[in-house]
């Protein structure tokens, strides 16, 4: 009984001790992206619940890598937290030496939200539906190009590519929003991006929606097919953007991070910050329940990198 009064009270000094100067938001890609949003919709909110500054960088490269790896190497004490989405956690799978490993460098803290890729078409294509576009593609082969991030966004590209069996060229950008504009000006002609990053080139008529990554119709965008619909069958990528923490990093900390981020993602600014953005909300945002969506994806993705042909750098 001493022993484990003499744990809690250490535990609770742990997290009460917490945090001791301003905490940093890193997003591993530029302004712009789910993962930036996310970021700038916490920081003031998780400032005030913490009492201190919440900063965000943006450290954009590699599809992530780059900023994931500076945080998996930062000292394991809540003070540095990565913004990252599921494509993130899966890249490195993607090399033959990677500088991290997505699940044993990093401790889950909160899964924030969810939501499939949006695959776009540029209004530069002559297709107005996926349907129109796999035909096109067929018909020329070699014409098009998909739009690519690097990184784990090349595999979701290569996915389409592979189950449509297309010739389909990947063309490298720095970040989502240098990649939206290659197709908008039509130097790409495809891109997989989240739909809340593309809002006004839709609405503009710059872009059009081809098809949505679910296996079930976007509630927010229920006229846009899946791309099962279009005989791509179960072809599904979910993408899940929630805080990680280096390994290593005290539970009673995870903890405290983790019931602060819940309550901001579960009040109703937080629902609607989501939806708004033609994002999907989670229930449980609990470090377990982000840990197994994970672990689940990074099954999956060893076997779908190994189906693609996907030539490890």
């Amino acid at each position: 009984m001493a022993l484990t009064a003499g744990f809690s009270s250490a535990a609770t000094a742990q997290e009460a001790a917490f945090p001791t100067r301003p905490v940093q938001l890193l997003v591993p890609f530029p302004p712009g992206a789910s993962t930036d949003l996310l970021a700038r919709f916490l920081a003031p909110k998780l400032s005030a619940a913490l009492g201190q500054p919440v900063v965000v960088e943006n450290r954009g490269g590699a599809g992530g890598l780059i900023g994931a790896g500076v945080v998996a190497k930062a000292a394991p004490d809540g003070h540095t937290l990565l913004v990252a989405s599921s494509t993130v956690m899966q890249s490195p799978l993607l090399q033959k030496n990677p500088s991290f490993d997505a699940v044993k460098d990093f401790v889950p803290v909160a899964a924030a939200f969810q939501h499939p890729f949006l695959m776009v078409s540029s209004a530069t294509v002559p297709v107005h539906t996926i349907a129109e576009l796999i035909q096109y593609a067929k018909a020329n082969p070699g014409k098009l190009n998909a739009a690519s991030l690097g990184g784990f966004s090349d595999v979701i590209s290569m996915m389409f590519r592979h189950a449509a069996g297309l010739q389909l060229q990947i063309v490298p950008y720095r970040g989502g929003a240098e990649a939206m504009m290659g197709v908008v000006r039509g130097d790409a002609h495809i891109v997989f991006n989240p739909y809340s990053a593309m809002q006004p080139q839709i609405q503009s008529g710059q872009l059009r929606m081809m098809a949505v990554t679910s296996l079930q119709r976007s509630p927010i965008l229920p006229d846009v097919p899946t791309m099962a619909e279009a005989g791509l069958k179960d072809f599904e990528i979910i993408n899940v953007v929630g805080i990680l923490a280096p390994s290593g990093t005290p539970q009673p900390v995870v903890q405290r991070l983790n019931r602060e981020i819940a309550a901001i993602m579960t009040s109703s600014e937080g629902s609607q910050f989501v939806t708004a953005r033609g994002n999907d909300t989670i229930s449980d945002h609990s470090p377990d329940y982000y840990a197994k969506l994970l672990k689940a994806a990074d099954e999956k993705y060893r076997r779908v990198i190994d189906e693609i042909g996907f030539v490890k750098q």
